[in-house]
């Protein structure tokens, strides 16, 4: 199996630093929004002034770039600057950007819509991604055997009569939603795969194990009009790969 990451030409090999850039860019640095293994998010003010953030990481910078160029700012922050070879990129501050307080399917619906537009060749397929992500899980047993097997299972049957592919977040739950002026909701953090856009909506159902799924799947199939057994089928998927315990993003997201 291809890891996606190693496709994406792997961990920058030294990463730059947050001053690196920031000096080469003329940014001054502000208050850190957010650390994680792969990467670090602060508050950044340009040269005129304009407050933005500065993310830099080891992992996925090529593909986030790539995404939130064709997003232009809809529904995710804008792309200021970036640089692949140093894993940096420079995005518009998003105001208030605090997370929403609780999120409604009649909130995320819009938002799926501005998000899924037609996929850029560059970023992966979401079969190839959700087939890394089930490998991890395995390895690291955090899901049963028999768990891993039925989600690949399920996988294969998606697969099947998957809808034409559009650009997809990724990794759309309530940690990556921001409260914003402009736009009510902003996804950040993005984790960009090409494919099914009831994936999303299925992430967004799971919610990272919160409480009232059956309910959110309802809603959200009546809000965006997806096929109810797509989204149930994909919330499934993602209750055994994803990750218990990450840490929560903000501000662009690690």
């Amino acid at each position: 199996m291809t890891d996606v990451t190693a496709r994406a030409g792997g961990p920058a090999a030294p990463p730059h630093t947050l001053v690196d850039v920031a000096r080469t860019w003329g940014l001054v640095l502000g208050a850190e929004l957010a650390r994680g293994p792969h990467g670090r998010v602060v508050e950044a003010t340009t040269e005129d002034g304009t407050r933005a953030v500065l993310k830099v990481a080891t992992t996925g910078v090529r593909w986030e770039a790539t995404a939130l160029l064709a997003w232009r700012g809809v529904g995710a922050p804008a792309l200021l600057r970036h640089d692949p070879s140093a894993g940096a990129l420079l995005l518009e501050r998003i105001v208030p950007g605090t997370p929403p307080d609780g999120t409604s399917a009649d909130d995320v619906a819009p938002l799926l819509h501005n998000l899924h537009v037609a996929a850029p060749d560059e970023v992966p397929p979401l079969a190839e991604v959700v087939r890394q992500r089930l490998a991890r899980a395995a390895e690291e047993r955090r899901a049963p055997a028999q768990k891993i097997a039925w989600a690949q299972d399920a996988l294969d049957e998606l697969e099947q009569d998957a809808p034409p592919p559009v650009l997809l977040h990724g990794d759309l739950d309530d940690r990556n939603l921001l409260a914003c002026a402009r736009r009510g909701l902003c996804a950040v953090g993005p984790r960009p795969c090409a494919g099914d856009p009831a994936y999303d909506a299925g992430t967004w159902v799971h919610g990272s194990r919160r409480p009232g799924r059956r309910a959110r799947l309802d809603a959200i199939v009546a809000a965006t009009g997806l096929p109810r057994e797509r989204v149930r089928d994909w919330a499934a998927v993602v209750g055994v790969h994803a990750h218990q315990g990450r840490p929560a993003r903000s501000a662009g997201g690690v």
